[in-house]
């Protein structure tokens, strides 16, 4: 009786183990995220969250999600690295908040503000580093049965982007 108890936690535990690493191999492309072929793309979706955007000691602006009542979106994008290069990483961020009551929600230019949409650029860059607010765009979004569909096409103006859209399917 012993030894099959053993070996049943055994099992378990090595079950357990090769789940995960499954989950952590599977290839971009299988994941079905939108994303430039220049780097890796991630999307999460925080329910129960509220987007707020902070302000830092020399007046730029960060997000940070807190509890609240809605769903917060973070778009992730990091730029495949040159080996050999100090500072060569390159991410861009896309934050915004969603009412998880509406269903369907069409916003364009300085509209986009209403879900707080944060455009960010964290690299060692010459040029616009930090966090921005998106006010130039489209929106189209969908919320149905814990199924979020949208599509953002965006422009930051004089600030350098690799992603200029979005266009997803998340269940959550």
């Amino acid at each position: 009786m012993k030894y099959f108890i053993f070996l049943f936690i055994l099992f378990s535990m090595i079950a357990c183990n090769s789940s995960q690493k499954l989950t952590k191999e599977i290839p971009r492309e299988m994941q079905n995220i939108s994303c430039p072929g220049s780097g890796n793309c991630s999307i999460e979706v925080f329910k129960n969250s509220s987007l707020q955007i902070k302000t830092d000691a020399f007046g730029k602006i960060y997000p940070k999600i807190q509890k609240g009542n809605n769903l917060v979106v973070k778009y992730h994008f990091e730029k495949k690295e040159k080996k050999n290069i100090e500072d060569a990483g390159y991410s861009e961020f896309i934050y915004f908040e969603v009412d998880k009551n509406e269903k369907q929600i069409i916003l364009k230019d300085a509209e986009l503000q209403k879900l707080k949409i944060l455009y960010g650029r964290i690299c060692f860059c010459r040029d616009a580093n930090g966090y921005f607010r998106v006010d130039q765009g489209n929106l189209y979004l969908f919320n149905n049965n814990n199924n979020l569909q949208f599509n953002l096409k965006f422009d930051m103006g004089k600030i350098p982007q690799v992603i200029t859209q979005i266009n997803e399917n998340i269940k959550y």
